[in-house]
């Protein structure tokens, strides 16, 4: 088979090639609009933000470095709260405290699961430590408090709306 230019295409038509790229764009375009793309995305962003409040307070402020990690996670979490329960979950419908304490919840045994898979991989199976703390951010982080935030902390509400009396 040759094109309107005369090229030999192999005998495999224009038209199953544009349809598996279009098929596959519209796979991706899919996913990337998905709770858990959007919660990866809150996620990253949560994480940079908390690594600049870090080297802010350390490198501007002076600060001790485990109150400079403090303020870090705090501000990074909460920035995470509200945009995943905005943007990735969209779950602005139910009452917010019971979210927030969950995600409090949630992600202080996240940090402690994190902290010990940490130890055990650099300390225990000679890991290097920023190698440890990559494999237990995937694990825990990426993985593991997804699930959580999107089956926990901002489950969709299984109550029916009330009927109508007509």
């Amino acid at each position: 088979m040759s094109t309107a230019g005369g090229e030999d295409t192999g005998g495999i038509s224009r038209g199953w090639i544009g349809y598996g790229r279009s098929s596959l764009q519209a796979l991706v375009q899919r996913v990337m609009r998905s709770w858990a793309a959007r919660s990866l995305q809150v996620g990253a962003l949560a994480t940079l933000v908390d690594i600049i409040v870090l080297l802010v307070c350390k490198r501007v402020l002076k600060l001790p470095t485990p109150i400079a990690a403090a303020a870090g996670v705090a501000i990074g979490s909460t920035i995470a709260f509200f945009l995943n329960r905005s943007f990735a979950f969209r779950a602005q419908g139910t009452p917010v405290v019971g979210q927030a304490v969950r995600f409090i919840l949630s992600t202080l045994v996240a940090m402690s699961i994190h902290a010990s898979l940490v130890g055990i991989l650099a300390d225990r199976f000679d890991v290097d430590v920023v190698v440890a703390k990559l494999i237990a951010d995937v694990l825990v982080f990426s993985i593991g408090q997804l699930l959580v935030l999107r089956f926990l902390v901002f489950r969709k509400s299984t109550r029916k709306a009330p009927r109508s009396q007509a």
